[in-house]
């Protein structure tokens, strides 16, 4: 009889876990501005899919969203972020694309397009795809843009504390959903990028973004997979005030942080990035490379500086300068 009754117990805690039901209550309070934080659970959780629960609770706008760790991942199809949010994800916390899905080749686990004033806190959380599934033939067609998580044309918005893996694309991709409108005020600080198919991080435009206590190792899939790759794809697009502060690439497939700045042109913004000890460990190519090409009549302009970085058992030369160097672009390396 005990022990009838300890098998019903646990079975109703599995169900438990498995689903969460509406608490309307709680959401119309939210609705009517009386609360400032709430529990995404709120608005429901299915172990199976919660895409329509989790868009729901970031849709409600409440100042401070907490994401639990339900016990199981919050599986979803793409999710939008909104403006003037903080959304905090619980430790042990994983949102999980839904298996089988994200179809369309720029399918983005999470995007924040055309928004401002957003934290995304997730120390001990995690954004995680299906790598493996993407690059399969059988499965999937070919691509290379299913990211993580997508920053486009937005500003101010810090990532906190994730890991974000196992991506069709990159952990984090900053480029534009607004033709020339770059992204402002970025922080990306102790992020893991781990696993995923293209690069780590993909930088297309950026004003005032800071990268600090970032790892971003394990790319491989499709090139460049590299740790970091700074590649504009149009002159209209910057790279100003761009910091990277003790950073770590490791192990990638290829290169560990590239400035891949060609497509920028004397008529561009100058360039101004600032690498401080960053290090290159066990890439496959070289620890830094960039290619900036033109000529001193049609190069980008600008600054770029390495600090204290390192290179340890990475192919190729530390960086090189003198390859690809435009006359018009000053670099500095201090040791």
């Amino acid at each position: 009889m005990h022990r009838c009754a300890l098998v019903l117990a646990l079975l109703m805690l599995v169900a438990a876990t498995a689903s969460c039901q509406r608490n309307q209550e709680m959401i119309d309070r939210v609705a009517a501005g009386e609360l400032q934080e709430a529990h995404a659970s709120w608005w429901g959780f299915d172990a199976e899919d919660s895409t329509q629960a989790l868009q729901a609770a970031i849709d409600s706008g409440v100042p401070k969203l907490i994401v639990e760790d339900m016990g199981s991942p919050w599986v979803v199809m793409p999710l939008q972020l909104r403006s003037n949010q903080e959304i905090v994800f619980e430790e042990g916390c994983v949102i999980l694309a839904k298996r089988g899905e994200y179809r369309d080749s720029n399918a983005t686990l999470v995007t924040a397009s055309n928004v401002e004033n957003v934290t995304l806190n997730g120390y001990g959380a995690t954004f995680r795809m299906w790598r493996e599934d993407y690059d399969n033939p059988d499965l999937y067609q070919h691509a290379e843009w299913r990211h993580c998580l997508s920053i486009r044309s937005s500003s101010n918005i810090q990532v906190l504390g994730l890991t974000l893996e196992d991506s069709g694309g990159d952990g984090i991709y900053l480029g534009t959903a607004t033709q020339w409108v770059t992204n402002k005020d970025i922080t990306i600080r102790d992020v893991v990028c781990e696993s995923n198919y293209r690069q780590g991080i993909s930088v297309i435009t950026a004003e005032n973004l800071l990268i600090e206590n970032t790892i971003m190792r394990n790319t491989r899939g499709t090139p460049p997979q590299a740790g970091i790759d700074f590649e504009p794809n149009n002159p209209e697009e910057r790279l100003v005030n761009v910091v990277m502060r003790n950073c770590l690439s490791e192990n990638n497939n290829s290169y560990g942080y590239v400035l891949a700045i060609s497509p920028l042109k004397a008529t561009s913004e100058p360039i101004s990035m600032r690498f401080e000890n960053c290090r290159s460990v066990n890439d496959a190519g070289q620890g830094f490379c960039y290619a900036a090409g033109g000529s001193v009549e049609t190069a980008v302009g600008g600054l770029a500086e390495f600090i204290n970085c390192t290179v340890e058992g990475s192919g190729g030369a530390q960086h090189r300068p003198e390859r690809h160097r435009p006359h018009r672009l000053p670099q500095r390396a201090r040791h």
